[in-house]
């Protein structure tokens, strides 16, 4: 199947449940591919695909990228103190934020300490559906309404 063109927000905190980092160096579809004898690993969403990343840490707009190194440090840039976001190029990622690949609350005039959901524009997925003009059509197991 052709793969085509989308917007893909991938919205998460950097640690999850039981203090695990949410980003890691290689996912553990790989070794279940390994293991499976599957040609390609059992992802639902290429990381190519990925647009934009937001973290608590703030946003990396990966569209802006011009390398796979670019790419990778813009990641590392808002993975924050887990191993990934240590390994980061402090100078790379300083460069990314001037050009405003990576963003911080305070970079777009917020205050960290007024950071709260209340300052999202959509709440919710009745939100979203508004937003978009009705072009978005969660499925229904998202439709809170």
């Amino acid at each position: 199947m052709p793969r085509g063109q989308k917007l893909v927000v991938q919205i998460v905190e950097t640690f999850r449940e039981h203090m695990q980092p949410a980003f890691v160096e290689k996912l553990d579809a790989w070794k279940l591919a390994e293991q499976a004898h599957m040609e390609i690993p059992p992802v639902m969403i290429y990381g190519d695909d990925v647009t934009h990343i937001l973290t608590e840490e703030g946003i990396a707009n990966l569209l802006l990228c011009r390398t796979d190194e670019e790419r990778e440090q813009a990641i590392r840039g808002v993975a924050g103190y887990t191993p990934v976001g240590l390994a980061r190029d402090r100078r790379m990622v300083e460069n990314l934020r001037d050009r405003g690949v990576i963003q911080r609350a305070e970079d777009i005039g917020v205050d960290k300490r007024d950071a709260t959901r209340s300052l999202l524009a959509a709440r919710s997925m009745r939100d979203l559906v508004r937003a978009s003009g009705g072009l978005y059509n969660p499925p229904k197991r998202f439709r809170n309404w």
